[in-house]
């Protein structure tokens, strides 16, 4: 299990994280989310060790990471976005080092080494020096380094980064087998498809802040413009209205237009319970046929590109106000320090 708990990270007057705080447990997958420079590999240097917090805590299976920091990286494994491969060593004596790193040293480090190899698919590629590889094997390389001693949390930045789409769908059965086996694992992306289909919460950062936390079911639910169905119906458009107006739980119904196979669509919203059996048969009663039914609203894309920009409305608004609080000070002759910038 990893906790986290009001991180913050400052440089000089720059802030890359404020007040972090989530908490990810057992057997489940937790993907960060948000724009280039949105202080997603801060966040994960901090949470490996690598790198220390301004202020805050990380706790790792329940151990302060500040205070019992060698027992929390022994059950931790990390995969930063640019991985310290050594082009000098083999694929097999990179996984024996790392392996000895983690204390697993002799026989025990060499078997480490082949059941990565083999998990990974770069058995192939074991007596080859790293620096002669494809971007993809050392990026799978690095990854088995990652899983040495089957962590129990799992921190992996970028991961895909040079995984082709077959090498891609490997990778993910991996880290469905870590999750189902109870690790706690962390991916960070600003790809918003890597993350929605892998993960089961979501957490999305921006500006060092986290914005929003759930699942991609939540946003899609919960965050839609309107929320309601798009029907086609294959019909007139009044013959279609006749027969969804006299549905007692439908509120509005708005015609869309005709679509390209001459159906009439129209957008139903405002119903509080599930009326989609209601309406396939009261259609079904009247002789007619639904061609198409789906949710209403914006696309999960859509959700978080509304959230970011938001959100950085929200800075902008937050830097205007701290700029007229530092002029109204200076007028008065006063010195405080802002603390929002």
């Amino acid at each position: 299990m990893l906790e986290v708990s009001k991180v913050q990270k400052t440089y000089g007057d720059h802030r890359a994280l404020r007040n972090l705080s989530f908490s990810a447990v057992d057997g489940r997958i937790v993907g960060f989310l948000g724009p280039n420079g949105a202080g997603k590999t801060t966040a994960m240097n901090i949470l490996s060790g690598f790198m220390e917090p301004t202020s805050g805590t990380v706790r790792v299976c329940g151990m302060d990471l500040a205070k019992e920091r060698k027992k929390a990286l022994e059950v931790t494994g990390y995969l930063p976005e640019n991985p310290p491969l050594y082009p000098e060593m083999t694929v097999v004596e990179y996984l024996r080092f790392t392996a000895a790193l983690k204390g697993l040293r002799g026989r025990r480090g060499e078997e480490e080494a082949i059941r990565l190899m083999k998990l990974l698919q770069t058995e192939g590629e074991a007596s080859k020096l790293i620096g002669r590889l494809s971007k993809g094997t050392k990026q799978r390389v690095a990854i088995a380094g990652a899983l040495v001693g089957s962590p129990k949390v799992l921190l992996l930045d970028e991961p895909s980064n040079g995984l082709d789409p077959g090498q891609t769908a490997a990778f993910k059965k991996v880290l469905k087998d870590l999750k189902t086996s109870g690790s706690t694992i962390i991916v960070s992306s600003h790809i918003l498809s890597q993350i929605s289909d892998l993960c089961d919460e979501m957490l999305i950062i921006n500006r060092g802040r986290l914005i929003a936390s759930g699942t991609a079911e939540f946003f899609e639910k919960k965050l839609s413009r309107d929320g309601g169905l798009v029907v086609d119906i294959p019909a007139p458009e009044a013959e279609c209205r006749k027969v969804l107006e006299n549905i007692a739980h439908i509120c509005s119904t708005r015609y869309e237009g005709r679509t390209a196979s001459g159906a009439s669509e129209f957008t139903i919203s405002g119903y509080r319970t599930d009326i989609r059996k209601e309406l396939f048969s009261a259609i079904a009663e009247s002789g007619l046929y639904i061609e198409r039914l789906v949710p209403a609203g914006k696309t999960l894309e859509e959700i978080y590109l509304g959230m970011i920009e938001a959100s950085e409305a929200e800075f902008e608004k937050a830097r205007k106000r701290a700029e007229q609080k530092r002029t109204e000070q200076e007028k008065k002759g006063e010195d405080d320090e802002d603390d929002l910038f």
